[in-house]
């Protein structure tokens, strides 16, 4: 893995403004999606990156062939923000316990978030109170796929 490369996409992922919309209208930076596609890493986490940048298509090419709890996790989230909530949940039943769960919350629950979401898509404030969340779950995702 190139540490280098993934240390400065880190860098430019930490630097966006604002959380990202529960649901993107697109890719947040077009040459930062071409270089997280050019990174030496793992499936794992070239996903998580798509993720965050809000590359929902090419997370959704790699977390589909990734066959672990990691995996499915990221295709839940990718699901969840396309929206696609039933999708979403059967992804979840397939995760299991995470370890990124007790990390952010001790009773973390994703088929939760998920209602939530649903919910957030006929409530604006809730949206706007469901993006810092969504983003430090999505980093969180990202550092244990560094790991």
């Amino acid at each position: 893995m190139d540490r280098k490369a993934v240390e400065t996409i880190l860098a430019r992922l930490r630097a966006f403004a604002d959380p990202s919309p529960l649901v993107p209208a697109g890719v947040r930076d077009s040459k930062l999606d071409e270089a997280i596609a050019r990174l030496e890493a793992t499936p794992s986490l070239r996903a998580a990156l798509h993720l965050w940048n809000d590359s929902l298509e090419r997370c959704h090419a790699l977390a589909q062939d990734i066959a672990d709890a990691t995996g499915s996790y990221l295709h839940g989230v990718m699901h969840r923000r396309e929206p696609d909530y039933g999708n979403a949940k059967y992804w979840f039943q397939r995760v299991g316990r995470h370890p990124v769960f007790p990390l952010l919350a001790e009773d973390w629950d994703p088929f939760h978030m998920v209602d939530q979401c649903e919910k957030a898509a006929r409530d604006p404030e809730l949206e706007l109170s469901l993006r810092p969340l969504q983003a430090r779950e999505i980093a969180l995702l990202a550092e244990h796929c560094l790991k």
